[in-house]
């Protein structure tokens, strides 16, 4: 298990999701960072903010979350629906689920993105202009 000390102080342990839940987590951000348009040769301020909007509105990546989030601890009681419920633990939700997502699709968007880079670097090479 994988253990973070979340600002707050609290402890967070990580316990990675089977592959179908993670894949299933994978597949629903993919869907909202795909809606997200990005030009130019640098990740823009507004770029991430889209995306961070988009991934905690988003029902679907909520409800693949929550099926990861439920493995894990949060100061050693399993987390569930009652866990952010007292307004002090609010501070640390959005750590949380971002610690807990990128412990369960780290894997897939490295591969990913190595593909893409190979993909990429191809297109640029037959590109005359």
């Amino acid at each position: 298990m994988k253990e973070i000390t979340l600002p707050s102080g609290a402890i967070l342990k990580i316990q990675p999701a089977p592959f179908a839940e993670a894949k299933n987590l994978h597949q629903a951000v993919l869907e909202e960072l795909r809606k997200i348009r990005y030009e130019g040769e640098h990740f823009s301020f507004n770029f991430f903010k889209d995306a961070m909007c988009s991934l905690f509105s988003s029902k679907t990546v909520e409800n693949c979350l929550d099926k990861c989030l439920r493995r894990c601890l949060y100061n050693d009681f399993k987390i569930d629906e009652k866990t952010f419920e007292k307004q002090e633990t609010w501070v640390d939700y959005v750590d949380v689920c971002h610690e807990v997502g990128k412990e369960n699709i780290d894997a897939f968007m490295e591969s990913l993105c190595a593909l893409l880079n190979k993909y990429h670097s191809k297109a640029v090479k037959k590109d005359p202009a």
